[in-house]
């Protein structure tokens, strides 16, 4: 027992134990500080990874901008945003767009993703972005061709362009690409004429009056001019009084003569197959009660997805009955095109497009509100003793209280015949008044005691005898899709109420 009790009370080796005890506590100490320092610096990366995530989540937010906001494209188009997927150096993001016709506003989602750096079975890192875009739609936009101003015949390469009859009277801007006759005892009183070719002149035909300055017209002709079958004048300048031409030049300190230095004005094209596709209400996007407000017998716009003239019948814009056909909120809608036929008004907003005919066809006074263009596949008629105005005087167009640049609806017709008779994109008939703008891809006729009031395009303008053309003021705004302008549709806004 002595002994046993000796060796119990020896120390021999304790120190062998104590080191191995030590090195055990330090190599798990080593160990935990490694795999702690491994794992804050996989976390740290995973976190940088996250960042650049967001970084390409931000980046697909603004590629969709961008491509709300490429003036070709129509930020109102719900097609505008299919999902899509990009590439880049650090990774990949993928975005799409919602639009609410009801609202005007994009929901864009974008998520950028980043392969995980903490291994090839991890999950990669990956940030969704969301947010709002709220797109605001345009209705005008600045005069960018200046034939918008006048009564533009455009046709070219005949003797007689556009043969003016008798008691055509008025004031209107008179603008002609070829050559311009005027008839036996007919007389031009207009602010201003611009042949480009030769003027021709009747027996007693006559161009403004020599009993004062202010009685003469403002003339150019690019070509010849004469009188009576009589000798040509050629160039056709200076004082042509003898060939019954009382003309003023070189304003605003106006002299007698005629300018042979005919301004040039491109002659407006129409592009009917992006309007197709385009206009609010139309064949693309027709009214709905989920886009915005649909009610009564609206036009019909379309009964295929091409543009061929599919509309067979032609559709009344002024029925008995009352009918609404809004996209978009009320108080700012992409487009409308609704009547009321109590009141007898029609309110335009934005680009319409009907592929077909359609007329006004009432034989009423009639009142438009708005900014507005309407395309139509077929021809246009104004029915007789129809009248449609942008203000009213009593029982007729408030012809000098009107102001083209702040309401104009403008009426664009692709066709040839029919209601409107053969040659003819639009026929306005005996008595008809319209009070805004005509684009005829043909002729534009107007037949015996019809009134204009605006300005109009044609290939030929043909005017019956006794129709008036009134006088508008100058032009320096028009309704989005009047032709010879640049095509702009609507505004994307910042972004707002992201999230993510």
């Amino acid at each position: 027992m002595t002994f046993l009790r000796r060796l119990l009370r020896r120390q021999d080796g304790i120190t062998l134990i104590m080191a191995i005890g030590v090195l055990g506590i330090l190599t798990m100490t080593g160990t935990t500080l490694i795999y702690y320092a491994n794992t804050n610096a996989r976390s740290a990366a995973y976190s940088d990874q996250k960042s650049e995530a967001y970084d390409l989540a931000e980046a697909g937010i603004n590629e969709m901008m961008a491509v709300l906001a490429r003036p070709e494209n129509n930020a109102l188009h719900g097609n505008l945003l299919p999902q899509t997927t990009s590439t880049y150096p650090d990774g990949t993001v993928t975005w799409w767009g919602v639009l609410n016709d009801q609202t005007q506003t994009w929901a864009v989602t974008s998520t950028g993703t980043i392969k995980n750096p903490t291994g090839s079975t991890a999950s990669a890192a990956k940030r969704t972005l969301t947010a709002s875009v709220p797109v605001t739609p345009t209705y005008t936009q600045p005069l960018n061709n200046p034939a918008w101003n006048y009564v533009f015949n455009k046709h070219t390469g005949s003797a007689c362009d556009m043969t003016l009859a008798n008691n055509v009277s008025g004031a209107s801007r008179l603008y002609v690409q070829g050559n311009l006759c005027v008839s036996n005892n007919a007389g031009l009183n207009l602010d201003a004429v611009i042949v480009r070719g030769n003027l021709d002149l009747s027996n007693n035909a006559n161009v403004g009056a020599s009993t004062s300055m202010s009685t003469r017209v403002e003339t150019y002709v690019g070509g010849q001019c004469r009188y009576g079958g009589g000798t040509w004048g050629n160039p056709c300048s200076g004082n042509q009084d003898a060939r019954h031409i009382y003309s003023k030049m070189n304003p605003p300190s106006y002299v007698v003569g005629v300018n042979s230095s005919a301004p040039v004005i491109a002659t407006p094209a129409a592009d009917f197959t992006t309007w197709y596709s385009n206009a609010s209400p139309g064949p693309a996007q027709n009214c709905t009660a989920q886009n915005g407000a649909v009610s009564g017998t609206t036009p019909t716009f379309d009964n295929d997805s091409v543009m061929n003239n599919s509309v067979a019948t032609v559709q009344d814009l002024t029925p008995g009955s009352s009918y609404t056909c809004r996209v978009g909120p009320s108080n700012h809608p992409t487009g409308e095109l609704s009547w009321n036929a109590g009141t007898k008004t029609l309110t335009v907003t934005g680009t319409i497009f009907i592929d077909g005919s359609a007329k006004f066809g009432n034989g009423a006074v009639n009142q438009y509100n708005g900014q507005g263009t309407l395309y139509l596949s077929g021809t246009f008629l104004f029915v007789n003793g129809t009248k449609v105005c942008a203000s009213l005087s009593g029982s007729n167009c408030n012809f000098a209280g009107w102001n083209p640049n702040t309401e104009m609806m403008t009426i664009v017709a692709n066709g040839n015949g029919g209601q409107a008779g053969t040659g003819n994109s639009i026929l306005v008939d005996n008595g008809a008044v319209f009070q805004g703008g005509l684009f005829a891809t043909a002729n534009l006729t107007y037949n015996n005691n019809a009134f204009s009031d605006g300005p109009m395009v044609g290939d030929q303008v043909i005017y019956s005898n006794n129709v008036n053309l009134d006088s508008f003021p100058t032009i320096t705004v028009v309704p989005v899709g009047m032709p010879g302008n640049p095509q702009v549709y609507a505004q994307p806004n910042p972004p707002r109420l992201y999230s993510g």
